[in-house]
């Protein structure tokens, strides 16, 4: 994280023995006008590909009150390895996930599909510890969405927003089955003056991504992401929206690639009134898509 200074705000890393690394002791006392003190879960993909959006979280987390603290000591949940069935590599990571971050006050990430991860995998990786079982079950229950945070936590009706243009958006697999959240991101994305909201066609259908999945079948992830765009663009929104980022990377892929005129923006980012959309770097990167070029050449000239 050294790139994003402002994340180092506040915390100060020191090395706890009893998990062999480090644990954050935080600088900065609470403030008591804060309602919540929320610790920031900022992904991988986020830290990685586009750190707007971690930038987007923490301003709007901060406009309703939030004081927000970043564990610098977290790494990757650990959701690739357990999806591929690595179960010894994906508990380290989620041991110390577990011990990044501190014991109070909720987790928020703009993520649904790590969020599930911790809530729903860690019980399945801990079910024979019953100690560090007992604490991922907590954690479980501290870590939300943002979306999901906002509205069901928070009671956000009005996202103060400036962000203005047609939005669409699409259904992550993750946030809608696994943490059941559907409504909140609608609620928030139709309270935006500035924003005309569209449901897509089959919002709810995989966009063909799935993390590891779309390595290991390249052509059937490659259909599915040409069926999600071509929903997208029937639509006639400039903007596709998620609460994941896997996703948009994904379905930005495709459209930086073919060149349609639509932009993958973060719902966090939306919410924060930024309209650049994934930063030239994320779209870059997913737009180098070895699955099947061949495909993609099709899907550009219908």
């Amino acid at each position: 994280m050294e790139s994003h200074p402002s994340f180092r705000a506040g915390v100060l890393p020191r090395k706890d023995p009893s998990i062999g690394g480090e644990r954050m002791t935080y600088t900065t006392g609470m403030d008591p006008k804060g309602p919540i003190p929320v610790s920031l879960f900022f992904t991988c993909l986020a830290d990685a590909f586009s750190p707007g959006v971690c930038n987007a979280t923490v301003e709007v987390l901060e406009r309703f009150g939030a004081t927000v603290r970043v564990p610098l000591s977290q790494t990757c949940c650990g959701q690739p390895a357990f999806n591929s069935g690595n179960r010894k590599e994906a508990r380290a990571m989620a041991r110390k996930f577990l011990f990044s971050f501190p014991d109070d006050g909720p987790i928020v990430t703009p993520s649904g599909s790590c969020a599930a991860m911790v809530k729903h995998g860690y019980p399945v990786l801990f079910r024979d510890e019953p100690r560090t079982l007992g604490r991922a079950r907590a954690v479980g229950e501290r870590i939300y969405e943002l979306s999901q945070f906002l509205v069901d936590v928070l009671g956000v009706t009005d996202p103060k927003s400036d962000f203005s243009g047609k939005v669409t958006y699409h259904d992550s697999c993750h946030l809608r089955r696994g943490l059941g959240v559907v409504s909140a991101p609608r609620k928030l994305l139709r309270a935006i003056p500035g924003v005309e909201f569209v449901e897509m066609e089959e919002s709810d259908r995989c966009c063909g991504f799935g993390g590891v999945f779309s390595l290991k079948y390249p052509q059937i992830s490659c259909k599915m992401t040409e069926r999600k765009v071509e929903r997208i663009l029937a639509t006639g929104a400039s903007y596709v929206t998620s609460g994941d980022l896997g996703c948009l990377l994904n379905i930005g892929g495709l459209i930086s690639r073919i060149g349609y005129p639509v932009k993958a923006i973060h719902l966090a980012e939306i919410l924060a009134g930024k309209t650049g959309g994934l930063s030239s770097f994320a779209a870059d990167a997913a737009s180098e898509d070895t699955r099947s070029p061949g495909t993609l050449r099709r899907a550009g000239g219908r």
